[in-house]
């Protein structure tokens, strides 16, 4: 009974001793087990402004005036010098220039008016300065037929052909001339041919 009770005695010692250890145990598994997902947050209030709209794009660019585009009042005033030298040796026309050709005061302010004008048709706004009368009025009673004004044109294109301005913009200037002010000009059904 004595080496029953002793091995009785031993088993529990066994036993007691292992508890701890089991204890031990369990928490260094506890320690390298992996760690527990993080638990999401409860989900917020949606916002209640809404978001700005995106900015609209920028504006495109203005499209440069054909006065612009000519080179303004300085390769207007060029154009001109060259106009008045080809019509006042276009004798078809010279004849309805001949105050200016006489008098220099004149013909000074035939190119300061010619500039003006062509800056006014091309869009020159307030850079022109146009002072003289009406193109009906400068023009009456000078019975200006329409090979007279083809004359002129003809001139024009080719003074801004000499000036090397492009053919496309030589046109655009001619049309709005034509527009602008061959009406007020041309007598119809009147002039030499």
């Amino acid at each position: 009974m004595l080496v029953q009770a002793s091995r009785k005695l031993r088993a529990r010692a066994r036993s007691v001793l292992a508890v701890p250890a089991l204890l031990v145990s369990g928490l260094a598994l506890g320690a390298c087990a992996p760690a527990k997902p993080p638990v999401d947050p409860e989900p917020s209030e949606p916002e209640t402004t809404t978001p700005a709209p995106p900015a609209p794009p920028p504006p495109p660019a203005p499209t440069p005036s054909l006065y612009e585009r000519l080179g303004k009042r300085d390769a207007i005033g060029g154009v001109v010098d060259e106009l008045l030298g080809d019509v006042l040796a276009d004798n078809r026309i010279n004849k309805l220039f001949d105050k200016a050709r006489k008098d220099k005061e004149r013909a000074k302010q035939l190119r300061a008016r010619l500039i003006a004008e062509l800056c006014v048709v091309s869009g020159g706004g307030d850079d022109c300065g146009y002072d003289g009368k009406p193109m009906k009025d400068a023009h009456r009673g000078m019975t200006i037929g329409e090979a007279q004004w083809n004359a002129f044109v003809e001139d024009l294109t080719i003074a801004l052909k000499t000036r090397s301005v492009d053919d496309a913009l030589s046109q655009e200037l001619v049309h709005k001339l034509e527009q602008q002010t061959k009406a007020d000009i041309v007598t119809p059904g009147k002039g030499k041919p």
